[in-house]
């Protein structure tokens, strides 16, 4: 009876390792590289082999991190919580309760309302390069609510799609050709450059701004000291990776979830190897950016401008399209999570809603995770676009365009560190059960170097991005005429904190109503 039960699981779980492996590829390579790519060059000083470093040390880190998920992750190999279950069984309630929370009310609605964003600024680029213009603004009245209503579009389609892994699996595999073919452009027409003589933003060794400098001109100290811009680097390239972990989330879908670490592995192993080259590339002709390579073509080699137009609008749209694979991976993974949150009795008040939830084709979980995130992103549109100082160097996409990007860059990169901070959290408990085997794992034989590597990595990360944001706000006390960027700067650090405080108020909320109960009951006892 048993058997036949498994046959007919494994008949419904319809993504192989193939499958899973090129989940993972769907789910990390999107528009990351092609964005943090300059950002890692200037918090190198514009010195290649310092960047090439900063890559290369920041990919070992996360494959570091591949292999002690390696043990991390056997103790969830039927379960869809992914880091959630992590915490859950190697630390703390409270530490499992605040992943929990982060990644339902902030992580999740945050992608849905970043990726088809990013999609959207993405086209303005191929838009820019096709018509060779000076900037990539629309000229739309109103164009904001248009771009709010292209990301609900494409949130509602995703989520439809996320219903089925089959029909999710078929659009990864879609997408990711997509995903490859600006990786193959870029990659060549960034060698033609070079070997045609194209100018590149290099120094012959790393070059900082002094202190003094950075602070007079109302800049961050990330563009000062060699450690605080390298460390910053090495946070721009975590980001790059962001969501490999949403494809441990899917293990209830897969024909054999216990592989799902090892696609995991090889899945980073490959985009690794990815980046690596694309970063080359993009470092050796222009600043780092596919923008600059329109002046560099059109400028120093001469080019046609139609040839220009075609190769990098095209490059551009289909970056756009890659990133749409990360929306699919989240869509694909979020209702799953919820429901089987709900099932294993978190978050009570859905608790009516048990003997409706199917996991397999999660409606309930996707209808609530689409619920919130709708009224989630409507907030964040209407804060980006008419209440958020704009104090990044996005300068071409429209007023409101602008700042409603740079809010989207500043919730992304608070939201990516803490999601590997949670991890990181889940392999230092991983470490201690090293010493008292509390929890059952299947054990990998070089788990403690690869976990003290990436813990090692990721807390200096953390540190310093956490800090200079912190430290950029102190130094407003030495700067004259603060007010343009005192708003700014402390709406950083307010984003990091209402973050924490979202994450943590359902918790002192229930510890509340725990202890008024206790107190009731104990009152009722005495009578």
């Amino acid at each position: 009876m048993q058997a036949s039960s498994d046959q007919k699981l494994a008949k419904r779980q319809k993504i192989s390792f193939a499958s899973a492996l090129l989940i993972v590829l769907g789910s990390c390579i999107g528009a990351g590289i092609f964005f943090k790519s300059r950002s890692v060059l200037e918090g190198s000083g514009y010195y290649l082999t310092l960047a090439i470093f900063a890559w290369v040390l920041s990919s070992f880190a996360i494959i570091a991190m591949a292999f002690s998920l390696l043990e991390i992750s056997s103790v969830s190999t039927h379960s869809n919580n992914s880091l959630i279950e992590w915490n859950k069984r190697f630390n703390s309630q409270f530490i499992y309760k605040l992943s929990r929370n982060f990644i339902i009310f902030i992580y999740l609605p945050l992608t849905y309302f970043s990726m088809p964003l990013y999609f959207v600024q993405t086209l303005q680029d191929a838009y820019q390069a096709f018509s060779l213009t000076p900037n990539a603004d629309f000229h739309f009245h109103l164009d904001w609510f248009i771009v709010l209503i292209i990301v609900l579009v494409f949130v509602y389609y995703f989520a439809l799609v996320g219903l089925s892994s089959k029909l999710a699996n078929w659009h990864n595999k879609i997408i990711l050709v997509f995903k490859f073919l600006p990786i193959i452009l870029v990659v060549v027409v960034s060698f033609i450059m070079f070997s045609s003589g194209g100018a590149a933003k290099l120094n012959s060794k790393p070059v900082f701004v002094d202190i003094k400098e950075i602070v007079e001109n109302k800049e961050s100290l990330k563009y000062t000291i060699p450690g605080f811009g390298f460390v910053l680097s090495l946070a721009a390239i975590f980001f790059t990776y962001e969501g490999f972990f949403a494809a441990t989330g899917i293990q209830s879908e897969m024909k054999e979830p216990k592989k799902t670490p090892l696609a995991i592995l090889f899945g980073l192993i490959i985009v690794t190897v990815i980046y690596l080259l694309l970063a080359i590339a993009m470092s050796i002709v222009g600043d780092g950016s596919i923008s600059s390579f329109i002046y560099v073509l059109k400028n120093d080699l001469k080019w046609n401008d139609t040839l220009i137009s075609n190769v990098l609008g095209f490059t551009n749209i289909f970056i756009a399209l890659g990133i749409l694979g990360i929306l699919n991976a989240f869509t694909l993974w979020g209702p799953r999570l919820v429901e089987e949150l709900i099932l294993q009795g978190d978050f009570k008040f859905l608790s009516k809603y048990k003997s409706k939830l199917n996991v397999e084709k999660p409606i309930v979980g996707t209808i609530i995770l689409l619920l919130f995130s709708t009224v989630f992103i409507i907030i964040l549109f209407l804060i980006g676009t008419f209440a958020f100082i704009d104090d990044s160097k996005y300068n071409n996409y429209g007023v409101r365009l602008d700042s409603l990007y740079s809010l989207a860059d500043i919730l992304g990169n608070w939201s990516a560190l803490i999601s590997f901070a949670f991890i990181g959290i889940a392999i230092f408990g991983g470490l201690k059960n090293r010493k008292t085997n509390k929890v059952k794992v299947t054990k990998f034989k070089y788990f403690v170097p690869f976990s003290i590597i990436s813990l090692v990595v990721i807390w200096i990360i953390l540190i310093f991005s956490i800090g200079v944001p912190i430290l950029d706000l102190l130094a407003l006390f030495w700067i004259k005429d603060a007010q343009d960027i005192l708003v700014p700067r402390l709406i950083k650090v307010l984003i990091l904190v209402a973050f924490f405080a979202i994450s943590g108020m359902p918790i002192f909320f229930e510890y509340l109503k725990n202890k008024r109960n206790v107190k009731k009951k104990k009152n009722l006892q005495q009578s």
